[in-house]
């Protein structure tokens, strides 16, 4: 909905995938403790979430096709800050049970004895320590995959498209296809790369729309 109004009546059948997503991704940390009506407005949140990072995605000039990160990491950072504020004493008492007899834990927007601040806080280091263990590994994996060269293909078969290169045709029916709106190798041209994968130059792309 929101792609579609700021995009003046233009449906965006990916944006309205990954809405979608969005919002499943943010209802799953917190699914068991919330109320229906907070997980309800826990998925417009995501929503809102997935559409607002994607767009800061484009504005920094990170390339993610098809917006994994804003559905996934985004979105899965809010729904455990959610879990840390909507979290229901009753929900947390049924699924994880009491912290110390006759007490049990709940979100920030509950009274439960103090516990749901430290419920809250408590998920905040769990978010910290997630993105630093995952940061960590995902720098010397990649790293080490870039340092003996198997991070990516070569520059030509970028172009030309892994389906040609590697799987001996295109996976569309479209003869036409365009690559990323950013080029991961600092590029600003946007050529289109047909079928036989001949690349289509930039001045000329626009006779080929015609």
């Amino acid at each position: 909905m929101i792609a579609y109004i700021t995009s003046k009546g233009t449906l965006d059948i990916g944006h309205a995938n990954n809405g979608i997503l969005a919002g499943l991704v943010s209802i799953t940390a917190n699914c068991s403790v919330v109320e229906p009506e907070f997980a309800f407005l826990i998925g417009i949140i995501g929503g809102c979430i997935y559409f607002g990072s994607a767009k800061l995605l484009e504005i920094v000039g990170l390339d993610d096709v098809v917006n994994a990160s804003p559905v996934h990491l985004f979105c899965g950072i809010w729904g455990t800050i959610a879990a840390g504020l909507f979290a229901h004493p009753d929900n947390v008492r049924e699924a994880y049970g009491e912290v110390v007899p006759g007490k049990t834990s709940c979100g920030l927007f509950y009274k439960c004895d103090g516990y749901g601040v430290k419920q809250f806080f408590a998920n905040l280091i769990f978010i910290i320590a997630v993105l630093a263990w995952t940061t960590f590994w995902a720098c010397v994996i990649f790293g080490l995959l870039k340092l003996f060269g198997f991070l990516r293909v070569n520059e030509q078969d970028e172009i030309k498209g892994m389906d040609s290169v590697k799987h001996g045709g295109g996976a569309y029916e479209n003869p036409l296809r365009r690559l990323s709106q950013w080029s991961s190798r600092g590029k600003k041209d946007r050529p289109i790369v047909t079928a036989n994968a001949n690349v289509i130059p930039e001045e000329s792309q626009s006779e080929s729309a015609a």
